[in-house]
């Protein structure tokens, strides 16, 4: 069986990305955010 996620809004990664997130689901869309960092937002 897949997995399917249903999502309104798809964030990849990134600090913007999260103020992004942030904003999308104070205004009541349901996100996912992709981080390819073991802490959200983290510089390499």
């Amino acid at each position: 069986m897949k997995n399917i996620i249903l999502t309104d809004v798809l964030i990849i990664g990134g600090a913007a990305g999260l103020m992004c997130a942030a904003t999308a689901g104070y205004r009541g869309r349901s996100v996912t955010v992709v981080d390819m960092g073991k802490k959200a937002a983290e510089k390499f």
